[in-house]
């Protein structure tokens, strides 16, 4: 009897003796050793119940295991068996479906063991009729056994198909029958859907329609350069090399996502340069940095490759700053390059080095010649041909550009330079439609920043009165008062210096600026709207292009405005526009359309480029005015064009000395699909684990979410010395988001505390910021971090994600900045994957609200909509259930789980099957013409098995709202006239 199988030996493939599995899952602990020895057997069960039914597997799995250990001491052995069911059911529900198929296997071993010691008692008392009959709980186990290994790793496929089998034959006895047939359903659907291996499918979280470039990409930045490698605030945040392990110093690695002009890459760049040349040899020798560059623009890109090419050619050239100033080449090469990044127009000499230089390393070389050429270079080929059609347009703008490119007229006259103050700011903010209490907040931010530094300057200035001077202010005041000037009169000047320098410091980018321009320079831009290189150059071609602007000394205002008066006609004709700034395929351009822009290059690039820590890197810095004797003769010559020259020759003296140590990759593409591919940068020997990611206005558009499930698990993992993170700013904010939790919120369904628990992040500052500044993301210590959630609150969690996506939350008033959340089903799905792939959550229960939405035309659920204000997973348990009609939606979200699964990709199995297309589902394409944005003539937008009834719900909304009075996405109910218009859309009623 105790040999009794119920099926053959050749398919009882999971049946092994009793006693070994039963010391397998005791471990082999003594029941004497027990702290709940005391308590009875039942106890610990009625314990593990009461703790089941309360969510607590934890607990319950540690009453059930207490109470299995006194079963076996006492020969209890059906009690036995319901505590081995009961564990197993606990384990599942913890998504730990390894330990509960063991257990389930282990429960049905017992109770056939019990049967046939039964049988064989009753045969031995004579009893001939007896027969082998198996009790409800051993059917209820196979179930439980069943779907642990449906939703398990199913190493062997064959089981389950034995075990299903033995349920659907014992329909009679039996409730789970139907059950098993389903799942039999479902993995035959799997088994077809796996059998063709030619799909190939890159998911997309963000939408279609963010493929077109926004156009503030190609003017300039928005953000103060700033070093990865150093963190003003928070210093376990910043790198120092020459702390760093040898391990840690030989695989440094930073990612750039929206790279942009690539500030932040060249005063890192910079930063470690500075650091490098005070390591010691040994040192030197192990430090090795990969830099990636990413990007969604080839225009940027393509801009931001030539720029790095020609600072290294600089620095290459010249040994040192002077020799750049004063040697033709790496002179021109700066000029080419200040025109290049900040003018919108530039003198035909200055063009034609530009046609000459891009034919030589680019248009005219192989991508193997060009990296043989510049090995601290790398990209791929689908980079290498993304950027050659722009280098190509640049060479060859008549024949690239439909329409041509703007007259060098109307390209300038479109320019507003603009001094970026705060009235300018908040001007800026009130046109993109932001909201009065956001408007009466920011004033009220600008204010205190304005008295803070009012007091600022009446402390330094007290602090004067009562420092000795130094010799260097000494002289400074001499020099500017004379020799017979008092101490009071020296403090007063060195207190109004040194005040000046404190409010240009912290607020006031004109006044900085000021610095490093000559008066000549700053009247040129003001009236023509041009840059102007120094007067005399080494350069003999620019000279006589130049010849008509200083063949008269000026010596003052209205001899220079005479000067830049008459020149100017011959600007306008001989000039070249520059066609870097301007992308072929930009929307805008193509329609004909030249955009107004407010950039002020004179004053953002000393500000933003030339800040004091960047400054603070560099081998040639500009000349301080600060303890300067001689403060007007530096301020008349340290000219914009010098310090361009001097910060990319810093630049390229850098990529030079640091050649072999520093590789820089040059990526196009989404940053989220990157994050997506880290299999393939495995193969390719790229890095997958970074210390430092930084993510430049990114996150505005693609939605924090994305950036948690594809960007974040980049981070490598936390070393003695270096604390990976992620950082990101969000800058359109025009008054959508209240607070970081509602910009959180608004694509993650979660605040970002709980975000950050969830997905096992941080925040490392002291405040989240929602308005410009970045806000940095580190590693949390532990996977104990993250957040406990409950199956109902995962439920809801999920159910929220879902609605957020379909149901469009209000738009921001101006058209221009379309989808700020950008979140798609494709996004969506690659969450749940996360979700139970990598964060642990147990499959069968995500799999459940996903067989909920597949199967269902509504649902009734809590879950909290982007409309309303963000709350915390443990308050939103009071909200009342809302019902949502999610029909108009299923067909879109039953096509992307089909090419999930047909790609492996899904990460669990869900049993609504008999929703999915029946055929393989393939990629599919919407077009829709003539629903434009308000600043477009005409919109083409094609998905291509992307999220298309979502997107068209988001143009329905923007484009014939009004019309047909469609309002928020979150109206309660069926009556929600969002979804009455998706859904007669889906039928064919699409209005005309």
């Amino acid at each position: 009897p105790s040999k009794t199988r119920f099926w053959d030996e050749k398919q009882s493939i999971y049946y092994t003796p009793f006693t070994s599995t039963l010391d397998h899952i005791m471990m082999s602990t003594s029941v004497n050793n027990q702290p709940g020895a005391a308590k009875g057997a039942l106890q610990h069960k009625n314990d593990g119940n009461a703790h089941f039914a309360g969510c607590r597997f934890v607990q319950a799995t540690t009453s059930y295991t207490d109470g299995m250990l006194l079963t076996v001491a006492r020969g209890e052995d059906d009690l036995q068996a319901v505590l081995l069911s009961n564990r197993s059911s606990c384990y599942y529900e913890m998504g730990d479906y390894e330990k509960s198929a063991d257990d389930a296997r282990a429960c049905a071993a017992l109770l056939m063991e019990i049967e046939g010691r039964k049988l064989a008692k009753a045969h031995e008392a004579g009893d001939a009729k007896a027969s082998f009959a198996l009790p409800p709980l051993y059917w209820k186990n196979m179930w439980r056994l069943a779907r642990a290994l449906h939703f398990g790793n199913n190493s062997q496929p064959e089981e389950i198909h034995f075990v299903l089998n033995g349920l659907e034959k014992e329909e009679e006895h039996n409730t789970f029958s139907s059950k098993a047939s389903t799942m039999r359903e479902n993995l035959m659907y799997y088994q077809k859907i796996s059998i063709d291996d030619t799909h190939r499918f890159e998911p997309s979280p963000i939408r279609a329609s963010f493929q077109d470039p926004y156009y503030e990409y190609y003017n300039f930045g928005h953000d103060d350069s700033e070093s990865l490698l150093v963190h003003q605030e928070i210093e376990s945040q910043s790198i120092h090399l020459k702390d760093l392990s040898d391990e840690e110093l030989s695989s440094l690695a930073f990612l750039f996502g929206g790279v942009g002009d690539a500030r932040h890459v060249m005063a890192t760049l910079l930063d470690a340069h500075h650091q490098f040349l005070s390591l010691p040899s040994s040192q030197q020798e192990k430090f090795k940095l990969h830099l990636t560059l990413n990007d969604i623009s080839a225009q940027l890109l393509a801009k931001d490759l030539l720029v790095l090419v020609l600072a290294y050619e600089m620095g290459r050239l010249a040994g040192d700053f002077e020799e750049a100033l004063s040697e033709s080449e790496p002179f021109f090469l700066g000029t080419v390059i200040m025109y290049v990044t900040l003018g919108y127009a530039m003198p035909s000499t200055v063009y034609r080095k530009l046609v000459e230089c891009i034919k030589l390393f680019f248009t005219e070389s192989s991508r193997d010649e060009f990296l043989k050429t510049f090995p601290w270079l790398q990209l791929s080929t689908r980079t290498w041909e993304g950027i050659l059609p722009k280098m190509s347009a640049w060479i060859d703008p008549e024949g690239s550009y439909s329409p041509k490119l703007p007259s060098v007229e109307r390209k300038l006259s479109s320019l507003n330079p603009s001094d970026h103050s705060m009235d300018g700011t908040m001007g800026d903010l009130a046109m993109m439609g932001a909201s009065g209490e956001v408007m009466e907040g920011m004033q009220r931010k600008f204010a205190e920043a304005k008295e803070e530094r009012k007091q600022q300057r009446l402390q330094m200035m007290e602090m004067i009165k009562t420092t000795e001077l130094s010799p260097q202010m000494t002289n400074m005041a001499k020099a500017k008062l004379g020799e017979s000037a008092s101490e009071e009169e020296m403090r007063d000047y060195i207190a109004e210096i040194m005040s000046s320098v404190s409010d240009d410091d912290i607020s006031n980018p004109r006044a900085i600026a000021e610095m490093y321009l000559t008066p000549f320079e700053k009247l040129f831009y003001q009236m023509t709207h041009a840059l102007i290189p120094p007067a005399v150059t080494p350069v003999e071609t620019l000279n006589q292009e130049l010849a008509l602007l200083n063949e008269k000394p000026i010596s003052s205002e209205t001899e220079a405005t005479e000067a830049i008066s008459q020149y100017k006609p011959t600007l306008l004709k001989t000039w070249v526009v520059n066609p870097v700034q301007i992308d072929p395929f930009y929307s805008s351009f193509v329609n004909g359309y030249v955009e107004p822009d407010d950039t002020n290059h004179l004053i953002d690039f000393p500000s933003m480029f030339l800040n004091e820590s960047t400054k603070s890197c560099m081998i040639s810095p500009p000349p301080s005015l600060r303890n300067c004797q001689d403060h007007e003769k530096v301020r008349k010559s340290n000219s914009l064009a010098k310090n361009v020259i001097r910060y990319y020759w810093n630049v390229g003296k850098a990529l030079n000395d640091l050649s072999g140590k520093v590789l820089m990759e040059i990526a196009l593409g989404s940053i989220v699909a990157l994050g997506a591919n880290r299999e393939e940068r495995k193969h390719d020997a790229l890095p997958t684990n970074y210390h430092r990611i930084s993510l430049s206005n990114i996150p505005d558009y693609t939605g924090m979410l994305s950036v948690f499930c594809t960007v974040a698990p980049l981070l490598a993992a936390k070393s003695s010395s270096i604390t990976p993170s992620l950082r990101s700013n969000c800058l359109l904010n025009t008054g959508i988001w209240k607070s970081y939790d509602d910009y959180v919120f608004s694509t993650a369904s979660l605040g970002y505390q709980e975000a950050g628990a969830i997905f096992r992040l941080r925040i490392a500052d002291k405040e989240a910021h929602v308005w410009n500044s970045f806000t940095t993301w580190e590693l949390a210590d532990t996977a104990a971090e993250g957040l406990a959630m409950t199956h109902e609150k995962l439920r809801r969690w999920i159910h929220s994600l879902y609605l957020n996506i379909i149901l469009p939350p209000d738009r921001d008033a101006n058209s221009q900045l379309r989808e700020e959340r950008a979140s798609s089903v494709d996004l969506f799905l690659l969450t749940l994957s996360i979700c139970v792939r990598e964060l642990g959550f147990p499959a069968h229960v995500v799999s459940s609200v996903l067989d909920e939405l597949l199967a269902n035309d509504t649902i009734t659920t809590k879950a909290t909509l982007s409309n309303d204000s963000p709350a915390s997973i443990a308050t939103r348990e009071k909200s009342t259930k809302k019902k949502y009609n999610i029909s108009a939606f299923q067909s879109e979200l039953a096509n992307q789980t089909a090419i999930f699964m047909q790609n492996n990709m899904l990460g669990l199995r869900t049993l609504a099957t008999g929703s999915l297309p029946a055929a393989s589902a393939s990629r599919y394409e919407l077009k829709l013409k003539g629903i434009s944005p308000k600043w477009a003539v005409n919109w083409d937008i094609r998905y291509g098995g992307r999220a298309s009834s979502v997107a068209l719900g988001f143009m329905l909304k923007v484009h014939i709202g009004t019309r047909y009075g469609i309002s928020s996405g979150a109206s309660d109910g069926n009556a929600n006239p969002m979804m009455m218009m998706m859904s007669r859309a889906g039928r064919g009623g699409l209005p005309d």
